[in-house]
């Protein structure tokens, strides 16, 4: 495992055991900051549950990128964003098509104020997060973006481990069920 993790360049040159997410925990203070007078007024999910559910689809993005070989700090950032729209504004309704504009002015204030000498989020990563969270409503779409189909596979497995049922035509059972084998898991989603 440790071979694996070398790969990755550092970001803090102290820390030598661990995944480069500090541009990930720079995002994730200022949406922080952003959610301070949040209420639960007209909204369709609760605050926690938006919260925890932004949380642990970036963990399992990072789990599904180290066994794809992609960035787990990107997949991290996409699924931080995945939900923003939804999070800030209390609606889900095109929330993905929405996010543009949140993820803007986050990463904007993130790459001007607060990164310090941490790599900027690219106009490249920017453009990978947008496509993806504008589409990763659609679980039947077939994606060529490897970010998109990542955050569309672990959006799927994160809601059914958060005991979601979801119905048999939104394609979160199949995506579900293809993490559930790639990680050797024994188990199918079924409904």
């Amino acid at each position: 495992m440790i071979t694996l993790i070398k790969k990755y360049e550092w970001a803090n040159p102290r820390d030598k055991f661990g995944l480069p997410v500090w541009r990930l925990n720079k995002i994730l203070a200022i949406i922080q900051i952003k959610m301070q007078n949040l209420t639960e007024d007209n909204r369709d999910f609760p605050v926690n549950w938006s919260v925890m559910h932004m949380y642990s689809t970036m963990q399992l993005a990072k789990l599904v990128a180290l066994k794809r070989g992609l960035e787990p700090d990107l997949a991290a950032l996409t699924c931080a964003f995945h939900d923003i729209y939804s999070l800030l504004k209390g609606k889900t309704e095109d929330h993905g098509i929405k996010a543009e504009p949140y993820i803007r002015e986050i990463i904007l204030e993130y790459n001007s104020e607060h990164r310090e000498s941490l790599p900027e989020i690219t106009a490249v990563e920017q453009e990978q997060i947008f496509v993806a969270v504008k589409n990763h409503s659609d679980k039947n779409k077939i994606d060529d973006d490897s970010y998109g189909k990542l955050l569309k596979d672990v959006d799927s497995i994160d809601s059914y481990l958060h005991g979601m049922t979801p119905g048999r035509k939104s394609g979160r059972i199949p995506r579900g069920n293809e993490v559930l084998k790639e990680f050797s898991i024994d188990h199918q989603i079924e409904r």
